[in-house]
Parts: C-alpha cells; sequence; structure tokens
C-alpha cells in the first residue's frame, strides 16, 4: 500500500544514477518478462564492471503474465527466448546502465516524476517508490523501487501505454560489501573475459554515409519529444545496415537503412501487408506489442520499428518517403 503524499522529484533520479555509478554490489533478482521467469546473478562493481548471469535454475510459466498477452505470442516469444539462451550457455554479459545521462534530461522533460515512500522492505532494505509517467499518450510507464539509504535500484516494472506489465526484475538478495564485491568480482575474471559487450559503437553521421555510399536519410517527423540519440553499424548477412535510434528517454524507435540490393528485400517480403505511401510499397507487420515497417527507395533498404502507434510510425514513413509531407 502507497501511503504519502506526491511530489515531483527529477532529483531523486539523478540520485539514482548517481547510485550507479558510485556504489557496489552483489545481487541476486528475478526477472519476468512475458510468461517466463529466470533468475539473475548480479555483480556490480562500477558502471564500467557490471555483470550478470542468467541462472541454470529457470523458472517456468510465471504467476505474474497477463491475460492481456495471447497464448500464441507468449509461446513464440518463449521459444526464441529458450533458444538464445541456450546459445549464450549462461555466460556472463554486460549489463547497460538504466540510463544515460541524455536519457535523463529527455525523461525530465518527457515525464512526470513523482516519489512515494513505500511501507515494505525490498531484499532486507527499506524502500521508496519512483513512478515515471508519460506527459504524452501512447507512452510507457516505469515504477523504480530503490533503497532509502543509498539509492540503489531494488526492483523495476515496466508498463506499456495500456497499463499492462510487460517486463519486471526485483532483488531477492543484495549485499553492499566492497570487499565481498571485488573478492565475487575476481573469482569472475576468467570468464568475464570473454564476455560480450551490450551495445555497438557509437559511429558519425560521416561514417554511416561513408558506408551507405550516399546521404544519410532522417525522417522528417518525429513524435513529440523524440531526439536522435546515436548511430551504429551493424553486420547483417554480408551488408551494414546502419541503425538511427531514437528516444523520449524511455521509449525507443529504430531505423535501418542498407544499400538496397534487391536481394535484401526478398527475405523481408514475407507476412503482414502491404500497404501504399504515395507510390511506395510499404511491408507492414506486428510483432506483440512492436510495430514493424519496411520499403525501399532512393536506393536505400529501410526498416523500422518500435512499440508507438501505427499512426505514429506511418507518419515517420511518409516524412522519409515525401520530406515535403506536412504533418499535424
Amino acid at each position: 500500500m502507497l501511503t504519502g503524499s506526491v511530489h515531483s522529484d527529477v532529483t531523486v533520479l539523478k540520485e539514482i544514477a548517481e547510485a550507479e555509478r558510485s556504489i557496489s554490489y552483489v545481487g541476486v533478482r528475478l526477472k519476468i518478462f512475458g510468461s517466463r521467469t529466470l533468475e539473475e546473478v548480479v555483480i556490480h562493481k562500477s558502471l564500467k564492471d557490471s555483470y550478470r548471469k542468467v541462472l541454470p535454475t529457470v523458472g517456468g510459466e510465471s504467476t505474474l503474465s497477463t491475460a492481456q498477452d495471447s497464448q500464441e505470442e507468449r509461446d513464440t516469444d518463449d521459444r526464441n527466448r529458450d533458444r538464445r539462451r541456450r546459445d549464450r550457455g549462461f555466460r556472463w554479459e554486460r549489463q547497460r546502465s538504466q540510463f544515460s545521462t541524455k536519457e535523463m534530461e529527455l525523461i525530465a522533460q518527457n515525464y512526470k516524476i513523482e516519489r512515494r515512500p513505500w511501507g515494505e522492505k525490498i531484499a532486507g532494505h527499506q524502500a521508496d517508490l519512483l513512478i515515471i509517467r508519460p506527459k504524452y499518450p501512447s507512452r510507457p510507464t516505469k515504477h523504480i523501487y530503490f533503497a532509502r539509504k543509498n539509492s540503489v535500484i531494488l526492483r523495476v516494472e515496466d508498463f506499456d501505454s495500456a497499463g499492462v506489465r510487460r517486463n519486471m526484475f526485483v532483488y531477492t538478495r543484495i549485499g553492499f560489501d566492497t570487499n565481498a564485491v571485488e573478492a565475487r568480482f575476481k573469482s569472475i575474471l576468467t570468464e568475464i573475459t570473454r564476455a560480450p559487450g551490450r551495445g555497438l559503437p557509437e559511429i558519425t553521421i560521416a561514417e554511416a554515409q561513408k558506408v551507405l555510399t550516399r546521404k544519410l536519410i532522417k525522417p522528417q517527423y518525429l513524435p513529440s519529444g523524440f531526439q536522435l540519440q546515436s548511430l551504429h553499424k551493424h553486420q547483417y548477412r554480408g551488408s551494414h545496415p546502419i541503425q538511427l535510434k531514437y528516444t523520449d528517454g524511455m521509449l525507443d524507435f529504430n531505423l535501418y537503412e542498407t544499400i538496397d540490393t534487391g536481394q535484401n528485400r526478398e527475405g523481408r517480403n514475407r507476412g503482414g501487408e502491404v500497404i501504399k505511401i504515395g507510390d511506395t510499397s510499404v511491408r507492414k507487420y506486428r510483432r506483440g506489442p512492436t510495430y514493424a515497417f519496411n520499403w525501399s527507395s532512393s536506393g536505400i533498404h529501410f526498416f523500422l520499428s518500435s512499440p508507438l502507434p501505427a499512426s505514429e510510425m506511418v507518419k515517420i514513413v511518409e516524412s522519409i518517403i515525401d520530406p515535403k509531407t506536412k504533418q499535424k
């Protein structure tokens, strides 16, 4: 039960981010997404040295799964996750920070931030609750439960725009003894030397244009509050898609641009429905809460994906196909 008054508190978010930078810990947490429950061990020495590993005692159906999720979507997602998990072999993986500096700035602009006292302990620690609610429609909500004494995150719940909880994690055990963290970190050094990074390095616009051999095409329409966050170069079946990642601080959309060889269209022109935008045929898909669109124009093959509403995504596509299109 929540108690106490609600007040806006952007500074708490900064304190939580500072705790990630300055406080080390080791813990075990439950991670729930869809109908699956995993148990992970986390060793957080610093932002640079923060690792997680799925424990082999994997849970089955989660009692927190929602009726709104279709069984078919859950089964497909579960099979995909199980396959990826087997491929990883329960190895150590780097974990990224909850919020980058730019993301925090955008959250402060696009979301309402409220702190509430929480009357229960989490993993033996007195906790408070930070609620991040959107200022714009069709955006997500996040609940962050953090330790009152040091602002370390103990539990996170992510809700979609309809209020459906999509995923969460909660620590069942966590300790802040620096000597214990250092000893635990040293014990896994030989395992984490081969641990992959959590993301690709960023590239510049000039580097992206060199890969595409032409000018990078950006959407002329952006949903309220969104900004370009980063550019990345991928490798996929002999090609090098350029990823443009846009965010409002909590919600992302990703645009991938690849040189159109004709071959990269064949594998993607399956399923979904075809819509017409001007003279361009655009294929539209839906995978759970995520919409995706792919099409080719101006010698580039585009792929756009996001949990944004389809109507907003269509406006983004229109602004790329016809930059002169006026959006309202």
